[in-house]
């Protein structure tokens, strides 16, 4: 019996030989599939990283600009608003001097205006209205008369 059990046993190993055969050889093919597209991607991977290295070094160099030129705005925009401050300052002065200037302007004129409203009450009667021979000339005229 035991020469019998041995040839049982030969046998099921020729079976468990020949699934398994077929088996690891399919699973070397794909090891090596697996293995080239690895390497494939790899070198993809490299390119890509070397690539990707160079587009920061510009970005950083753009964002250090763009850093440089909000400096430079902020330092104008700040000299405009100190612009625009003394600009206010020179009108509030223009407005005291406007203001002034009326002020002496109506004390000048006020004695030439009461001369010439004196005049002005010769040629309209003391209700204000115009005499008839002036009634038919144009107000023009009068004004330059």
């Amino acid at each position: 019996m035991p020469s019998v059990a041995v040839w049982i046993l030969v046998a099921l190993a020729a079976v468990v030989v020949a699934a398994v055969v077929p088996a690891l050889i399919q699973l070397r093919r794909t090891l090596m599939t697996a293995e080239r597209t690895l390497e494939s991607t790899g070198k993809r991977v490299d390119e890509t990283l070397v690539q990707l290295a160079a587009t920061l070094e510009r970005v950083n160099r753009a964002s250090a600009e763009l850093e440089k030129g909000v400096h430079r705005v902020s330092g104008l925009l700040e000299s405009l608003g100190t612009a625009g401050d003394a600009l206010m300052n020179i009108r509030a002065s223009i407005g005291r001097v406007a203001a002034v200037g009326a002020v002496v302007a109506e004390a000048v004129s006020g004695p030439f205006r009461s001369l010439f409203g004196k005049r002005r009450e010769h040629r309209h009667g003391h209700d204000g209205e115009p005499r008839p021979d002036d009634a038919s000339r144009p107000k023009t005229e009068e004004i330059i008369r």
